[in-house]
């Protein structure tokens, strides 16, 4: 009787091209020298974070603390290294690898593996892009008001309590995740865990000065209205900056509701327009760019229809309450008229006279030649719009102020100063988004101390530097070849996102049989996305 060969069949799929770049970035290698071997370990702290980040960009409902669930049924060894088996990464090796993180220092280990990142991808930086968002935690968390002493020997642990939650989730205890991203490509360059309640103003700025050196900066640096004070201002001297001023400002607040002649716009990107004066706030030097946006005017001018509607409700009150008093005298009735309309936003109440009541000592008619004890007067006043309040309300919208203290207008023209900001969106802003991806799965942290939710932290902002920079490789390397992939519709595009093409990638197995290795479903698209990421060597096309 004829026996059947031994069949074993893993699950592949993208998980290849995810250890191709964590290969080609050297992330093992660094780890493993920064944080140093332990006795006995079988997997490495650079190997189990590997597993890690590969379990992370998995795109699976297997959140990160179910750690050897996910590589069931993988190819372990293929992807991490003889001898490497599921059984051996379980929970008590993540745990231990959170703690060697963060033994090692979070920030700075991070800093060294996009250091090596950039030196094997070459990727160009032409700003930083700077912001910050909060992670909401579960679980009884003390205040972690203890032992804050920053005495530079050893890593702070960060406070997990309530704060500004940007999950709006204010009845939980979160933690914040600072980010220095590339404008190329969103790539994380520097992550640094921060308190619950972190004010930004506070924070973002001296972590940059802090790390000014090991981020090799770029251009120049933009950050968002939350750092622009007197003291930020004075703490980035020696940096090239691109900021939003915020509307708070008195003199910020003049600029925007000012009415400018139609002379004084330039047309700056598609849709924007904008004007440039000079300041001196805070004592810097800088070029203050107001910035006019069509889209975002007409969504203003529905919001401000909404605006009227709720102030003319407030407003009937207030005409209710003047009518319902009693006055001394005519000028006194119209004293408070003109007071109360000066304080309605966007109407006005409109004098139409008053109307004389007399009070006497008894109910009733009053006698023959009995005279009142008092003459009081009652407003009589209607409500209306007040169409200059709702001219300068209306000169206002669209508008946004930002700053740079770049002087020279050919160096940063203001079509580049808008440029600049408007990455935001789709560098820093784009990489929280995807960490609070649902399918991302590591928006909740479920961990003990806070530490390991330090080192959790740091684990998924390198998951996003080696997503985005795979999706800037891989794209690069499309165009430069006059190649493509197909999209969902089946057209080609040599723009997709990693995601796409990890979705490509889903019926990809891994197959041993009777001693040989075969790859089942590799199509010729799949083939061109494992020849341009280098990864050859896990679809066994080496």
């Amino acid at each position: 009787m004829e026996t059947t060969p031994n069949l074993q069949v893993y699950d592949l799929g993208h998980l290849g091209l995810v250890a191709s770049i964590v290969d080609q970035i050297g992330l093992v290698q660094t780890v493993d020298q920064f944080v140093g071997p332990r006795p006995g370990e079988k997997v490495s702290t650079g190997m189990a974070l590997k597993a890690a980040i590969l379990n992370a960009l998995g795109f699976v409902t297997s959140p990160l603390y179910l750690f050897g669930h996910f590589f069931q049924g993988k190819p372990t060894e293929l992807l991490l290294g003889p001898g490497i088996t599921p059984e051996l990464l379980n929970d008590d090796r993540m745990g231990r690898m959170l703690d060697s993180l963060y033994a090692a220092g979070v920030t700075e280990l991070f800093v060294e593996v996009a250091k090596s990142a950039r030196r094997a991808f070459p990727f160009p930086v032409r700003a930083l892009h700077v912001d910050s968002t909060s992670f909401h935690v579960h679980g009884a968390y003390g205040s972690g008001e203890e032992g804050q002493s920053d005495t530079g020997d050893e890593p702070l642990v960060i406070r997990l309590t309530h704060g500004y939650s940007r999950d709006h989730r204010p009845d939980l205890k979160q933690w914040v995740m600072n980010l220095i991203c590339a404008d190329t490509g969103g790539i994380p360059l520097l992550f640094a865990p921060g308190d619950g309640n972190q004010s930004d103003q506070e924070a973002l700025v001296p972590l940059l000065a802090r790390y000014r050196q090991g981020l090799e900066l770029g251009e120049v640096v933009v950050l968002d209205g939350a750092s622009y004070s007197q003291e930020n201002l004075g703490a980035l001297q020696g940096f090239s900056w691109v900021m939003r001023v915020p509307a708070t400002l008195k003199e910020a607040r003049a600029l925007l509701r000012k009415e400018l002649p139609q002379e004084a716009w330039r047309p700056l990107l598609p849709g924007y327009r904008g004007l440039e004066v000079e300041s001196e706030y805070g004592g810097v030097r800088q070029r203050w760019l107001l910035v006019e946006s069509q889209e975002r005017a007409r969504m203003e001018e529905a919001s401000l229809r909404q605006r009227i509607v709720r102030a003319e409700g407030e407003a009937r009150k207030v005409l209710g309450q003047l009518t319902a008093r009693t006055f001394a005298c005519e000028a006194d009735a119209r004293r408070a008229l003109s007071e109360a309309s000066g304080r309605l936003p966007l109407h006005r109440l409109v004098y139409l006279g008053v109307q004389e009541e007399r009070q006497w000592e008894r109910v009733g008619r009053p006698g023959k030649g009995e005279r009142p004890l008092a003459v009081v007067y009652r407003l009589r006043a209607r409500l209306e719009v007040d169409q200059e309040k709702l001219e300068r309300a209306r000169r206002g919208l669209g508008r946004f102020l930002l700053a740079t203290n770049v002087l020279d207008r050919e160096g940063l023209p203001p079509q580049e100063v808008l440029r600049r900001y408007k990455d935001q969106a789709r560098t820093v802003e784009r990489g929280f988004r995807f960490l609070k991806d649902p399918l991302f799965f590591a928006e909740s942290t479920f961990l003990k101390r806070p530490e390991r939710v330090m080192a959790l932290g740091m684990v998924m902002a390198l998951a996003l530097l080696v997503y985005a920079l795979g999706e800037w490789a891989l794209r690069r390397r499309l165009w430069e070849a006059g190649s493509s992939l197909p999209d969902q519709k089946g057209r080609p595009t040599a723009k997709p996102t990693l995601r796409w093409v990890f979705q490509l990638f889903m019926w990809v197995r891994l197959v041993e049989l009777g001693g040989r290795w075969f790859v089942l479903n590799l199509a010729p698209h799949h083939e061109t996305a494992v020849r341009l990421l280098g990864a050859g060597r896990y679809y066994l096309l080496e």
